[in-house]
Formats: structure tokens, sequence, C-alpha cells
């Protein structure tokens, strides 16, 4: 029975037995601009249930409803699924972001 359980609590610490997808709000913070895009950092804690670590990402400007500056802080609509594809193992999408 220890064994079970031990092997429960490692496949859930490590996501492989969990769900292959996440999808919610996610709240960044804007660290660099340009004309094409935005560069993103978490500025909240990170959602338990992520597949992936973010450590920081670029965003297309088109995924914002409006122009933002460095600094400001938003909230985007992540999905994440886990995918089995060579040199990939999450694929990561980020839409619909808004000023928080």
């Amino acid at each position: 029975m220890r064994k079970l359980a031990a092997v429960l609590l490692s496949c859930l610490a490590l996501t492989a037995c969990g769900d292959k997808k996440f999808e919610g709000d996610v709240k960044f913070k804007v660290t660099k601009t340009d004309s094409e895009g935005y560069e993103l950092v978490l500025a909240q804690e990170q959602p338990v249930d992520m597949i992936s670590d973010w450590y920081s990402g670029r965003v297309l400007a088109r995924e914002f409803a409006e122009p933002v500056a460095v600094g400001d802080e938003v909230v985007c609509h992540v999905v994440q699924e886990r995918v089995n594809e060579k040199h990939i193992s999450t694929r990561s999408q980020t839409t619909n972001c808004k000023k928080a």
C-alpha cells in the first residue's frame, strides 16, 4: 500500500499522470515591447495544474485587446496541451490578453 501511495504521489508531482491539458486565465507582467508583440513574465504564482513552467514568453500584438506598455500587468488566456511530437512536449497558446 505504501508503494502504491508513493507512486501516485510521484506521478502527480510530475504531472505525468495528470491531465494532458491546462486552460485558464493567467496574470503576466510586460517586460519588453516592440511593433510585433510583447515579452511577458508571470505576475502571479504559477497555477499548479499548468503542464509546463512559464519562465518568459513572447506574445504577438494581435492577441492584445489594446496596446500595453512595459510594466503593465495583463491577463491572458493560456491553453497548454501535452503532445508527443519530435522536439515538442507541450504546445502552448496565449490569447485574449487585456490589461489587468
